[in-house]
């Protein structure tokens, strides 16, 4: 079982590492290695880049904590609670943007750090469900699944909502 102690600094260490995420690439010059790393870290200010900041600490999370703990469940909950806080966070982006018409730096903070912390909270409560612990198969091609979409959305981004950048938004939402 861990502790709850163990709980707080894995959830930190999520909403860390994913902010810090952001600006990974501003750090290197544009290049090959550059054109790899945009697969894992946000390559761009679209809403869909961003889903990157939740998906691979929880993926990392639940990889690190299913070892820790020698438990299956615990891969198969943040994999779950992953997806549901990037739809989460991308829901309340795409209302808010849509009503303002901007990005606002504060509520998009509050919108990452609250969703971070409520499914991660809800992650661990889950591993400990008895359908976590099944079908462990499934998990592994479902978290496959979801990163290879994100991998191949960040190089072939479709046309929608989610793949345009801040300036996108102005101009659909500002008419």
């Amino acid at each position: 079982m861990i502790s709850k102690k163990e709980k707080n600094v894995t959830i930190i260490l999520m909403v860390v590492i994913g902010a810090c995420m952001h600006f990974v690439l501003e750090m290197f010059p544009s290049g090959p290695v550059t054109v790899a790393l945009g697969s894992i870290f946000p390559a761009n200010e679209t809403c869909w880049e961003h889903m990157k900041m939740i998906w691979y600490p929880f993926l990392a999370a639940g990889i690190v904590q299913g070892h820790r703990e020698k438990n299956r469940a615990y891969l198969a909950a943040f994999v779950v609670c992953g997806i549901m806080a990037m739809l989460v966070q991308l829901g309340a982006f795409s209302v808010y943007q849509s009503y303002f018409g901007f990005s606002i730096l504060l509520l998009d903070i509050i919108i990452y750090v609250s969703t971070m912390v409520a499914l991660a909270v809800m992650a661990f409560d889950f591993a400990q469900k008895g359908w976590s612990r099944r079908f462990f198969s499934a998990w592994i091609a479902l978290a496959a699944i979801v990163t290879a979409a994100i991998i191949c959305l960040t190089y072939y981004p479709g046309g929608g909502y989610v793949f345009m950048d801040n300036e996108g938004l102005r101009e659909v939402f500002c008419k």
